[in-house]
């Protein structure tokens, strides 16, 4: 199974700031120690739902689909993808849909999204005026459906008062939850944005959370929502069943092991069966 390991960045917005590139930003977060990182792209509500509008004919309804717009793929040159292999392992780069809900202090459709089959709830300070309401049964709701809670940092490097709506949002998982299935993202718009990983971790004191709690947030937990995610197609399983030729080559050793066994196993003689014999 392809798994992510390391620490994870997974908010690198798309479109990123005018003056710089997407590339230039993952570059960058590779330079820093990240292993895994997302590249957000963000849609309305509106995307994902259905218009009708009246046809030529009487009485015709047609529904008028808008496109969700596809991953942006990224061209690198071999020495930028040299800088990919991070302690003898390359560095994974995702793709992530966030929908932006129209009314998000809507306690109703917050409630909504803790049950639908999703991997991250995101804060945008800038998009809302009023804090979230979260109630303990629904934020056990949504951490039991494995759903993460993410609190993106770089909104804090911003403005004063973001920072101010980032920390209280961080205190209110805290408070509700606990501080149970939370992540820790940038949200980075230009490369001077990022923070190294172990900043960012200490960074986490400020938020509410303990010294083990900030580095789950940025390893563990990005290992468990991008098994979240591949949970959505396979299903939940306890084993993983795999073609050999489709591994990963960082996971082609899984393959010789396999080969190896069999052979010993076939070389094996067979043993003897022993008579127990009784006076």
């Amino acid at each position: 199974m392809n798994t992510v390991q390391g620490f994870c960045d997974f908010n690198i917005p798309c479109p990123c700031s005018p003056t710089t590139t997407l590339k230039e930003v993952v570059l960058r977060a590779v330079k820093l120690g990240y292993s895994a990182i997302a590249i957000n792209t963000t849609i309305e509500e509106d995307v994902l739902i259905n218009t009708k509008k009246k046809g030529n004919k009487k009485n015709e309804v047609k529904e008028e689909k808008k496109d969700v717009p596809p991953p942006l793929k990224l061209k690198f040159t071999e020495e930028e993808l040299n800088l990919f292999k991070v302690h003898g392992k390359n560095v994974k780069i995702l793709h992530r849909l966030t929908v932006m809900l129209s009314d998000p202090v809507n306690t109703q459709k917050l409630h909504a999204a803790a049950n639908m089959d999703i991997d991250i709830i995101t804060y945008h300070p800038t998009e809302t005026k009023e804090l979230l309401r979260f109630t303990r049964k629904h934020y056990r709701q949504a951490t039991d459906r494995g759903i993460f809670f993410e609190i993106p940092y770089s909104h804090m490097l911003r403005d004063s008062s973001n920072r101010k709506k980032i920390i209280q949002i961080s205190h209110l998982y805290h408070t509700v939850g606990k501080s149970r299935n939370v992540i820790i993202s940038s949200g980075a718009l230009t490369p001077l944005e990022l923070r190294n990983p172990y900043d960012v971790a200490n960074l986490g004191l400020l938020l509410g959370l303990s010294e083990g709690e900030a580095r789950s947030a940025l390893n563990l937990s990005g290992r468990s929502v991008a098994l979240h995610a591949v949970t959505r197609k396979t299903g939940k399983c306890v084993s993983f069943v795999a073609e050999t030729d489709k591994l990963d080559p960082e996971e082609q050793w899984k393959a010789k092991e396999i080969t190896d066994a069999e052979e010993r196993l076939a070389g094996e003689p067979e043993p003897k069966k022993m008579k127990m014999e009784t006076a």
